[in-house]
């Protein structure tokens, strides 16, 4: 019931019906061939049946197994079960994280210690919605509709330049005390649809923030300026000379100061230098991933967690930094939080505001709230977005609005040190301070390629990963936990997909992986097995496979058995629904560019068919920007918001009405 509630009402009742065929006698002989409910199916015929999913030869049932997979693994491993597990003893939050070698989050008074030592204060927001008791409505210079990258530096830019500016966020604000670094309780409260946001035709799971500070509240620090490649490409192809005149690059050095951005004396956790030692013994390229963190020392004080929300203010995100600095301007900006915005008002070609839907001051009602602003900025991601842009009605005449959507697909290998070896422990430490551009120029040599990176595996995404044959290999596989090294083949996508929205304006990703994008994420799985045999691992695992594949000692044979694993996996490729694919990184579905007949904004990010509305945030790539697209977000909300501020310079200043 808490996973159905989080999505859609056609993905619930889909999930209804399938979880009541297993429950029924005519169910289980459609997908398993047996008049027995899943429930009583002893469980070697258990194991059996959904061997028979897992390897079907139909992608449906592919597809089932690897649903089923996923929601029993995230439910079971990646929550406080204290409350209902009799297992579960003292502070252990869940007895299965012990067995693990887990330790889970901290109490949170030693996280408040911890932070209050380090002399992190904690910005506290004052919501605008304890003043709404009625429908209401307002006036602001700008409205800003989404408090990520792109929407916080716009505000900060424009509120320290005296400009009355109000920012309207839908997800919760929430006190660093709320945060618990649950994994479960993290995807609910911090994650679009609560982390289970799927592209409708490829399952491919898909990972965006939906918090007070959009993705930078959960990213993972990694923070990689724009390649000179894609700067390149981006000017040339597009008409953005921005991008290659100096411009892009001041506005990268104002946010990289701004958030405190730093390569010098960064520390490794087990998986970054197995990754490191891996790279040197093969001659592959690999560098430090600059980190926007206040402590990159070793075994930082929350730094393991920064996916989880940011218990202790260690990361650089826009609630302690661009954010701050828009409630703390001579005119302060104001905010708003459960706020959903339904449309953008505009006539005659012109923006006028926005119409929401807001949660008010008893935190239950939701009102009407009406905001008349000049300026508009659209920030709320390459979904909402061009979402937004579609419910209310702009004309949409280059039909570009939702399209181009590229997603960085990745796909993960899990590599198993020997169990004489040290402990990896890939959960304690800065989960991603390394990176590796063996692959990054593709196959066609183009920069259309991938990175390889090292991910942030707490146990309920890491197991819903893991090769499954029976329950006891999966049980025993899982005690290697502590000694896996997890890497992550982040590809540059030629390809692209399509947002739509749906009966309720709630958008909808459609995406299918070209064939392109396919041989470069398996150029990129190759390079990542090589790097964790050369690191000195004896087991190799992709979704590929429901086995792990064993790498023996002897030198001739080890070789001999990485060459055939790599083999067996080019062979595979990706079927639909049997390798596990998933997305971080959402870009380009309001494409910039110099021609209003193959964009969606001008290169000031304005909108070509409608004055004074702005679109600042990933979703105004050209194409995908082929590394973490934090910064480069930055950057370009920098550089807009300059055009702005010079933009309304003539302007008189409003004042707000509340």
């Amino acid at each position: 019931q808490v996973l159905a509630a989080r999505l859609p009402a056609d993905k619930q009742a889909e999930l209804a019906m399938l979880l009541n065929a297993l429950s029924s006698r005519a169910g289980t002989l459609a997908l398993f061939g047996t008049l027995t409910p899943l429930a009583d199916l002893p469980p070697v015929d258990l194991q059996r049946h959904l061997a028979g999913l897992q390897h079907s030869r139909f992608g449906t049932k592919r597809r089932v197994f690897q649903l089923l997979k996923f929601l029993v693994l995230t439910t079971a491993m990646s929550r406080d079960t204290r409350a209902v597990n009799p297992q579960n003893h003292g502070s252990d939050a869940n007895s299965m994280w012990a067995a693990l070698g887990f330790e889970g989050p901290a109490r949170w008074e030693e996280v408040e210690a911890a932070a209050a030592a380090a002399g992190r204060r904690e910005h506290a927001y004052t919501m605008l919605n304890r003043t709404i008791s009625r429908d209401t409505a307002l006036s602001f210079d700008v409205v800003i509709v989404g408090s990520g990258c792109g929407g916080s530096v716009v505000a900060a830019e424009l509120a320290q330049a005296g400009r009355r500016v109000l920012v309207l966020e839908k997800a919760r604000y929430m006190r660093r005390e709320e945060v618990t670094g649950v994994e479960s309780d993290a995807m609910s409260s911090l994650y679009e649809r609560g982390g289970l946001v799927i592209t409708e035709d490829s399952s491919m799971a898909v990972m965006a923030g939906s918090a007070f500070g959009g993705g930078s509240a959960v990213n993972w620090s990694c923070s990689l300026r724009t390649p000179d490649y894609v700067k390149q490409e981006w000017s040339a192809q597009f008409g953005l000379p921005a991008f290659t005149d100096g411009t892009f690059d001041a506005a990268l050095d104002a946010v990289c100061s701004r958030v405190g951005v730093q390569s010098k004396g960064v520390a490794h956790n087990g998986a970054n230098q197995l990754m490191i030692d891996g790279c040197r013994k093969l001659g592959y390229h690999v560098e430090t991933a600059p980190q926007a963190m206040a402590d990159v020392t070793h075994h930082a004080p929350g730094a393991n967690f920064i996916g989880s929300g940011d218990r202790y203010g260690i990361k650089r995100s826009t609630p302690v930094t661009f954010l701050a600095d828009a409630a703390s301007a001579p005119v302060p900006a104001q905010f708003a939080d459960q706020c959903y915005v339904e449309k953008i008002l505009h006539e005659g070609g012109r923006a006028r505001g926005v119409k929401a839907r807001i949660v008010g001051a008893n935190g239950v009602n939701q009102y009407q709230l009406v905001v008349k602003a000049p300026v508009v900025v659209v920030s709320c991601g390459s979904l909402h977005s061009p979402a937004l842009l579609l419910r209310s009605g702009l004309p949409n005449k280059s039909g570009q609005i939702g399209k181009n959507l590229r997603l960085h697909p990745v796909a993960a290998l899990g590599a198993a040190m020997p169990r004489d070896a040290p402990e990896v422990a890939c959960w304690r430490g800065a989960p991603m301070t390394t990176v590796s551009n063996v692959v990054a120029e593709g196959p066609a040599g183009d920069g259309y390629g991938a990175k390889l990176e090292v991910a942030l595996a707490h146990p309920g995404v890491a197991t819903s990963i893991v090769p499954y044959t029976s329950a006891y290999a999966f049980k025993d596989l899982l005690l290697d936990y502590p000694r896996v090294m997890p890497l992550i083949v982040l590809t540059r996508d030629r390809g692209s997909g399509e947002v739509r929205i749906d009966q309720t304006g709630a958008p909808r990703l459609y995406y299918q992986l070209s064939d392109h994008d396919r041989k470069s994420l398996m150029d990129g799985l190759d390079k990542a097995a090589r790097i964790a045999a050369a690191a000195g691992c004896d087991r190799l695992m992709t979704g590929h496979f429901s086995e792990l594949h064993s790498l023996p000692e002897e030198p001739s044979a080890r070789a001999a058995a990485l060459e055939q694993f790599i083999a067996e996996m080019r062979r595979i490729g990706f079927p639909d629904f049997k390798v596990p694919m998933f997305s971080a990184h959402q870009m380009g579905t309001c494409k910039m560019g110099s021609d209003p007949a193959t964009s969606v904004v001008k290169p000031t990010c304005e909108s070509w068919e409608c004055s004074g509305l702005y679109v600042v945030d990933a979703s105004t790539f050209p194409t995908s920007s082929g590394t973490n697209p934090m910064i480069t977000t930055y950057g370009i909300a920098y550089m807009a918001a300059q055009g702005l501020k010079g933009a309304m310079a003539a302007q008189p200043v409003a004042h707000s009405r509340l």
